[in-house]
């Protein structure tokens, strides 16, 4: 035990009422599983002629034989509680004044320790006889109100320790018990385990998604609305497609959830998955086209070199035909190409009429604007997509209600 006053443990933990009150619930629970084996049991086949009651009854039979097994479970775990629950207070209730004992000893304790220094100090540099003698008795008076101090921190800490020691033995023999009572009788495996706290999570997300569908649905359909006027102003305004895919990756995911949870359609989730095909596919197709125009640039400068210019000068010139290619923000061809700045920029470098242009493959060329071409495409469509999907559902409640006429 350390005089300093520091406890490994120095309060009992735990609220007893808490562990009762599932003890209760539990034992509840035990009675409810034995007033169902008991009805189960009373069932009587007396004058039955059917072999389907016959075979009903032979199954009530078995039944019953599982719930006495679950409720001998349920009953023991109550009873493991309930001991443990009166562990637990009684327990606190030994510990709460030793704790305060022990608390008041060792302050006395450190007290004392520095009145013992003070005086033994005090006998040393005093000048007389007399004098030191008074000072020796008094640090002699505080030795032994130290010690004293010293008893009584290991009595009361030893009562702190056995306390602790008491709710550790009760908690070890409740622990065992329920191992015991849940190697008896029927055991759900991992799997059960599993799927159960995956289905409670899956109820408690769908019920969410229902309470919350109306905003939900609200955001989703500003989300597209805002989508399309992005996909507008990305004509005038290069970067803004960025944005629009993102919103397109949100509009995925919540559709996603909301058709999982039964709030919202598989169908939503198949336009919002083609949307985002379709622009994610034109992206890259643009990306490789750039690499492949580069490789353009390249050639170009080797044969300008070729034809006599220096090397820094030919590679000067067609960077700046490159730099030249890129668009004003209000430029037609960035219109044309839908917005898509790399787009716009590649077929102008590549016309016939830019600085060393003739010595461009044509093959190469060729294969670079149609896959521009197909990209361009297939952001077109995606602006197709999004607009059907967001007029679908305004559409399906108008034939509904052409329907009810």
């Amino acid at each position: 035990m350390s005089f300093a006053g520091d406890l490994s443990k120095p309060r009992v933990t735990g609220d007893p009422g808490q562990v009762l009150a599932l003890a209760v619930r539990w034992g509840a629970t035990a009675e409810l599983i034995w007033s169902a084996a008991e009805s189960l049991r009373s069932l009587d086949a007396e004058g039955a002629q059917s072999d389907a009651i016959e075979a009903f009854l032979a199954a009530a039979g078995e039944v019953e034989q599982q719930l006495r097994t679950v409720h001998r479970r349920y009953q023991g775990a109550g009873e493991a509680l309930r001991a443990y629950a009166a562990a637990l207070a009684e327990a606190q209730t030994a510990s709460a004044p030793a704790l305060r004992e022990h608390g008041l000893a060792v302050d006395d304790h450190d007290a004392a320790r520095r009145l013992v220094e003070k005086y033994e100090g005090m006998a040393l540099v005093a000048v007389g006889e007399e004098a030191r003698a008074d000072y020796e008795e008094l640090a002699r008076v505080q030795r032994l109100r130290l010690a004293e101090a010293a008893e009584r921190v290991v009595l009361h800490g030893g009562r702190v320790d056995a306390a602790h020691a008491a709710v550790e033995a009760a908690a070890t023999t409740a622990i065992a018990r329920l191992d015991d009572l849940e190697a008896d009788g029927p055991r759900d495996s991992f799997w059960d385990d599993v799927s159960g706290a995956a289905g409670v999570a899956f109820v408690g997300f769908q019920q969410w998604m229902e309470d919350n569908d109306s905003w939900i649905d609200t955001v989703v359909t500003v989300a597209g609305f805002v989508g399309m006027a992005l996909a507008v102003v990305a004509l005038f305004i290069p970067g803004i497609n960025v944005l629009a895919l993102g919103l397109m990756v949100g509009i995925m995911a919540v559709t996603t959830a909301q058709a999982v949870a039964g709030t919202g359609t598989w169908a939503d989730v198949a336009f919002a998955a083609l949307s985002l095909a379709t622009f994610g596919t034109g992206s890259v197709l643009v990306g490789g086209a750039k690499v492949a125009a580069k490789s353009i640039a390249v050639n170009r400068v080797n044969g300008l070199v070729a034809s006599g210019q220096s090397r820094s000068l030919a590679t000067a010139w067609v960077k700046a035909t490159w730099d030249r290619a890129a668009p004003g923000i209000l430029s037609k061809s960035l219109r044309q190409n839908l917005g898509d700045v790399d787009m716009a920029q590649i077929k102008t470098f590549l016309r016939r009429d830019r600085l060393g242009a003739c010595f461009d493959d044509p093959v190469a060329v060729s294969r670079i604007l149609r896959d521009v071409g197909t990209a361009r495409a297939l952001n077109a469509s995606d602006s197709v997509i999004s607009a059907v999907r967001m007029a679908r559902p305004h559409v399906e409640a108008g034939l509904e209600k052409v329907r009810a006429r």
